[in-house]
């Protein structure tokens, strides 16, 4: 069976470089029975949710075989946000997120981002979910990651020390975790 890895990215296009390391070594190490879809994000350095939502509907409404969704940071936050209000379609056989702001009660202005709270409790709903997190990420802090894990308490849990932003070291827990989708 052939499988499509749908990626959306993080914002900025320094990110979206980092993420080419990931697709390359993805595409490497999986072989030919994934097929990897890395759409470019409108205005990248300057995203709004709604054109980035449009972006993850689109691609998904168009693919046919099995889909696995890969989110880094910001890209991460909008497959969330998206499917805390819409139900998943029965093709995608699970998401792995890493690098994940959580936008609710932080100090930053981007209240488009974060997750209304009548559907806070539609994220338990999703499985199988994967969350990757480094103690060392410079971007998203430790609480942030937390708050995933209260609310979202079934989903696996990847936490990695000595990583950046990037999530390249977790390239090869990534591997593992696609083919266990997979194989499901």
């Amino acid at each position: 069976m052939d499988y499509t890895i749908l990626l959306i990215q993080g914002a900025g296009e320094v990110t979206s470089a980092q993420e080419q390391i990931i697709v390359a070594a993805l595409k490497s190490k999986l072989g030919d029975g994934f097929t990897i879809i890395y759409p470019p994000m409108p205005d990248a350095d300057t995203p709004t949710y709604l054109a980035w939502e449009s972006v993850l509907t689109t691609n998904l409404e168009y693919l046919s075989e099995k889909v696995i969704l890969l989110g880094h940071s910001l890209g991460a936050s909008i497959i969330l946000k998206h499917f805390s209000r819409e139900p998943v379609p029965e093709k995608v056989i699970g998401m792995i997120l890493f690098g994940v702001p959580y936008w609710k009660d932080q100090h930053w202005d981007v209240s488009e981002y974060a997750i209304e709270d009548e559907f806070l409790g539609n994220l338990n709903k999703l499985d199988p979910i994967y969350f990757y997190h480094s103690l060392a990420d410079e971007v998203i802090p430790d609480d942030q990651f937390r708050a995933y894990q209260k609310l979202i308490p079934k989903a696996h849990w990847r936490v990695f020390s000595g990583m950046d932003h990037s999530y390249h070291a977790a390239i090869p827990e990534m591997v593992k975790d696609i083919q266990e989708l997979a194989s499901a």
